[in-house]
């Protein structure tokens, strides 16, 4: 996508007239914090950018959130990086918007995509756990053992059993899932004991 993407007018947005995102950007670091035109100016920079964080939103999307959402997490982290931008240190407004998007979205499936909410140590324990039992399956020829992976990991093994155990709370089964072989409505739920 070019950094000299040129705002087109819809019908809800006419008033706007066609100017660069460059452009705009450079006019909007150019005007002093508490000028009275500088929101209209901040919301027309935002709208001019906003095809950029809607492309980086669509490459996350088909992974069980919602587009909407993704597009609205992106557009977070694109108005987080036009209050931040500072153009005065020669680094090119797409060079410092994409990472800070990107970022913003990554966050966004760390925090919300998890079912049960448990602490970033164990969420990154996981990645760090599923990468290396990959690692080892190939290089062993067979499925690792917790001591492998403990190793692997220069950890200890009950911090390998707390990553697994942490790892079962990204996807939550229904009480109401099915068990059995089909011919009986059996439900999870009905398996559990009680007084």
């Amino acid at each position: 996508m070019s950094t000299q993407t040129v705002f087109e007018s819809t019908p809800d947005t006419a008033t706007v007239p066609a100017e660069s995102a460059t452009e705009l950007l450079a006019a909007l670091a150019a005007m002093p914090a508490g000028h009275p035109s500088r929101a209209a100016l901040r919301d027309r920079t935002i709208e001019a950018w906003l095809p950029l964080a809607n492309h980086l939103a669509h490459r996350y999307g088909g992974r069980g959130e919602p587009t909407d959402d993704l597009l609205q997490t992106a557009a977070v982290g694109l108005i987080k990086a036009v209050d931040k931008f500072d153009p005065s240190r020669g680094v090119d407004f797409a060079g410092y918007a994409i990472p800070t998007i990107v970022g913003e979205l990554k966050r966004h499936f760390r925090d919300r995509t998890w079912d049960i909410r448990v602490p970033r140590r164990l969420q990154e324990l996981r990645l760090a756990i599923s990468e290396a039992n990959s690692s080892l399956l190939q290089s062993l020829g067979r499925s690792p053992t917790v001591a492998d992976i403990a190793l692997h990991l220069k950890i200890s093994e009950e911090e390998v059993l707390e990553g697994l155990e942490g790892a079962r709370a990204y996807n939550a089964v229904s009480l109401s899932t099915p068990t059995g072989d089909g011919e009986r409505g059996t439900e999870l739920g009905d398996l559990l004991g009680s007084e």
